[in-house]
């Protein structure tokens, strides 16, 4: 069952052999009968976990718990990885939100088909019952590498007012001619708020013309050439302060053109409605965009998913763990909508791939009341108020939902930290924005990177 998997990445910057060992004897985990999880700071994953192991206590036994096993720091966790390579141990469970290459470690059959898992211990697992084009993601050579449990649509929320501000109209808004009225009016400005989704909207595009499935890039594309400088334009313009609070639903000097979902109350259905109150509070009209895409298309990314080590020994535990966070009620606490029960969740985790989950949030959030002039209670102006908003958010929000066409693995929020855009194309990425690469030597070295990193 221990199958030596050694993936050798030859970069100019990096030679590493990784396999998931990371959990040996110097951790004191090898020796436990619990399911163990790896983690160098905090996680979503962190979180459920401390939740279900009071789950097993009633249902399961201990054996079935999750140790998590943390590290000071994702170096320490990739030296214990290499030191322990020809153990051929390591975590049960990976998260997505680690950043290592998954990419190659699917290529090695480093991790457990869970439609296997399935057909071998049993479950109730049905994956018609959740969010297909989510699901789908997480099959990587027609094997179902990862589960996806949580996921958020590709989108950023503006207003009207602030676009018209850059003459710019949000039924055929683009990335370019917002680049563009920047540049003509020399205004510099806050994008986002905050300069990590600067990022991130950055690798989102690099990302979005690379097929790791067929091991091709389109970087030397129209496409790229072009939208490449405007979004460059985008981030060299941004001149946002870490220390200063940008508000989206106002047009002064501290306003952001841009907002992602999960800063707007965390992301979730009711998160975005508030929003939607709020905007309309001050008299403006919200403006759902999606992101940049190379095919010009609505798209989703996971949130919060895990994959199992094929090395384990206690895939049928881990296939338990699956089906709970899986489970109905498990996904409608963890985005929001239990608040019947009590505190709900998470305000970093947005919509569940549960079908039914997602279904009652819709219900608990259409039964939502505003009082929004806080008095406790619900005039007539207020009902009146909150039954247009409504209308016209169930209408932009439930659109996109229905209009999304594929979902990507990796959380927005944390693409700058994926193993490829780090390790791969970190440095040449950097290197580009500051002005040492011309856009030529750019795009030779980023081709040149990605095609090593997808082919060695």
């Amino acid at each position: 069952m221990k199958n030596k998997i050694a993936i050798i990445l030859t970069l100019q910057f990096i030679i590493t052999v990784f396999v998931f060992s990371g959990c040996g004897e110097s951790t004191a985990s090898s020796n436990s009968s619990k399911l163990t999880y790896c983690a160098y700071n905090e996680d979503a994953i962190c979180d459920i976990i401390e939740r279900y192991n009071k789950y097993c206590k009633k249902h399961y036994d201990e054996s079935y718990q999750i140790e998590i096993v943390e590290y000071d720091s994702l170096e320490e966790m990739y030296t214990i990885m290499a030191t322990e390579f020809m153990s051929g141990d390591g975590p049960d469970i990976i998260s997505l939100d680690q950043p290592l290459p998954f990419e190659k470690l699917i290529e090695n059959h480093a991790f457990a088909d869970v439609d296997e898992l399935i057909n071998t211990y049993g479950s109730n697992i049905d994956f018609n019952d959740y969010n297909t084009k989510v699901m789908e993601s997480g099959i990587v050579n027609r094997k179902r590498n990862f589960v996806p449990f949580f996921y958020c649509p590709n989108i950023f929320i503006s207003t009207q007012e602030k676009l018209k501000e850059y003459d710019l109209n949000f039924s055929d808004f683009s990335y370019k001619e917002l680049s563009r009225q920047l540049s003509q009016e020399k205004v510099s400005c806050s994008l986002f708020g905050n300069e990590s989704d600067n990022y991130s909207l950055l690798y989102s595009f690099i990302d979005s013309y690379v097929n790791f499935d067929n091991k091709t890039t389109n970087f030397d594309t129209n496409s790229f050439l072009e939208n490449i400088d405007y979004i460059k334009k985008l981030i060299n313009n941004d001149n946002t302060n870490e220390n200063v609070y940008y508000d989206l639903y106002n047009s002064e000097n501290n306003g952001c053109i841009l907002s992602t979902p999960r800063l707007l109350f965390g992301g979730t259905i009711g998160g975005v409605k508030t929003a939607y109150y709020n905007i309309f509070l001050q008299n403006k009209t919200p403006a759902i965009l999606p992101n940049f895409s190379y095919e010009n298309k609505i798209t989703a990314y996971v949130e919060c998913g895990i994959a199992i080590n094929q090395n384990s020994d206690k895939k049928d535990k881990a296939l338990r763990f699956i089906e709970y966070c899986l489970s109905e009620d498990v996904q409608e606490y963890w985005c929001g909508s239990r608040s019947d029960k009590g505190f709900s969740g998470t305000n970093e985790i947005s919509l569940p791939v549960n079908n039914k989950a997602f279904d009652y949030a819709v219900e608990v959030e259409t039964g939502e009341e505003w009082d929004y002039n806080e008095d406790g209670e619900f005039d007539e102006e207020e009902k009146n108020f909150s039954e247009n908003v409504d209308s016209i958010f169930w209408k932009d929000y439930l659109g996109i939902i229905d209009d999304i066409s594929g979902c990507t693995l990796y959380n927005y929020k944390n693409l700058k930290t994926t193993y490829y855009n780090s390790s791969v194309i970190g440095d040449i990425v950097d290197k580009y924005l500051k002005g040492d690469f011309s856009k030529d030597k750019f795009i030779r070295q980023l081709t040149a990177a990605t095609e090593i990193y997808l082919t060695e």
